[in-house]
């Protein structure tokens, strides 16, 4: 299903940016909507800032620009444009898969179901021994191979092949996000990030504030908490801590603490990008193909895309996006297979689309989730820089 890269690899993977809060978070104060609850999980906590927790916005987001909105099983808001402190959607919310630049794109439906796909056309998971995956609030890729770990409205987390996912869960309950990188993946639970596979901490926690969202890339995995902190563990190649050094790590490795309040973290293949107070999109890691708008390599966030206004961002292994409080994507790469960076070295707007909630991103494509719960995706699945829509999708809303 996936397409092969010249390496061998799969040529798609997936990071997916939707926002800060999710299921089970209670949101409340900056200008972004108000609070949203969210009944399925553990963790609730409180949010002051625009992507911690519940906030909802004006362009096309499922809630409008204001008031709260009550989800059964899911996240606690949704995203587009609008607000004077943007907020964005939980990627549990929102459909589309939270991972790194290594996997492949995935999505919860509106029925409930998940499904996955290396081109216009997703085929949907199953149990292994047969059997549709249902009642499905996220789904992510992991691997560069058909692989994928669906978050159930239970709070159960299932991982395996596309046509073969374990009915016996990784994680048994109270599970709010999940998130896929390279040979492992992790999850919100309670006050605590749980991963498995790899060689990283099986139980990170952040000092009793609650994790909000966690993404993983290639050999690693950031998180943000409520209070805005945000944390790395795993390899640090290229800087990917954002702490000021690069060299790299071998073992379990415990968090490190990045600089800055930040709203919503995007992981590369090999660079970092991050949603800080007031929409600032500051980057570390990378630089060798122009991901990071060819502004050079950096070891902490010392590389800013965006001055204001951004909502989310996501990164491949060459290119990165963002996700504007407008409802517009602009990407940035240099020379990028098949279009997915727009071959730009700077930030540029991606045409055609003017009405995204959620990215997604992965080895060689990026996909956008639009207010009428349609996705559409470029590079290595359009085969070019022009968005195609996958067929027949609409991802689950956060009614």
């Amino acid at each position: 299903m996936a397409c092969s890269s010249s390496n061998g690899e799969e040529d798609t993977g997936g990071a997916e940016a939707t926002g800060g809060g999710g299921p089970g978070v209670t949101s409340s104060g900056s200008g972004t909507g108000g609070g949203a609850t969210s009944g399925a999980g553990a963790g609730s906590a409180t949010s002051t800032s625009g992507a911690g927790g519940g906030a909802t916005s004006g362009a096309g987001g499922d809630s409008g620009t204001g008031g709260g909105a009550t989800s059964g099983t899911g996240a606690s808001s949704t995203t587009g444009a609008g607000g004077s402190e943007p907020g964005a959607a939980s990627p549990a919310c929102a459909g589309l898969n939270n991972g790194s630049g290594t996997t492949i794109p995935c999505a919860a439906t509106a029925d409930g179901k998940a499904v996955c796909f290396g081109s216009t056309t997703p085929t949907t998971l199953t149990y292994e021994g047969g059997g549709e995956v249902t009642g499905v609030v996220q789904a992510t890729g992991r691997n560069f191979s058909e692989e994928a770990c669906v978050l159930l409205d239970t709070g159960a987390v299932h991982c395996g092949r596309h046509t073969s996912i374990s009915r016996t869960p990784t994680v048994a309950a109270g599970a709010t996000m999940v998130s896929g990188g390279l040979n492992h993946a992790c999850a919100i639970v309670g006050n605590a990030v749980k991963c498995w596979g790899g060689d990283l901490p099986a139980d990170v926690t952040f000092g009793g504030e609650t994790p909000v969202q966690v993404a993983c890339y290639y050999h690693g995995c950031c998180a943000v908490t409520d209070a805005g902190k945000l944390s790395c563990w795993g390899e640090n190649n290229g800087g990917m801590h954002g702490v000021g050094t690069s060299s790299g790590t071998s073992g379990p490795v415990s968090p490190k603490t990045v600089p800055g309040r930040a709203l919503y973290v995007g992981p590369g293949q090999d660079h970092m990008c991050a949603v800080f107070e007031g929409g600032k999109v500051q980057c570390w890691g990378q630089d060798w193909n122009k991901q990071l708008g060819g502004l050079g390599e950096s070891s902490d966030p010392g590389v800013t895309l965006v001055e204001s206004g951004a909502v989310a961002v996501v990164g491949g292994q060459f290119h990165t996006c963002v996700l504007m409080a407008t409802g517009q994507v602009q990407c940035s790469s240099g020379g990028q297979s098949e279009g997915a960076g727009l071959d730009m070295g700077r930030l540029a707007p991606v045409a055609g689309i003017s009405t995204a909630v959620a990215l997604s991103a992965g080895k060689h494509y990026s996909c956008a989730r639009l207010a009428d719960a349609s996705v559409q995706c470029w590079g290595s699945i359009s085969h070019g820089p022009t968005p195609a829509t996958i067929n027949g999708l609409r991802t689950r809303s956060c009614d």
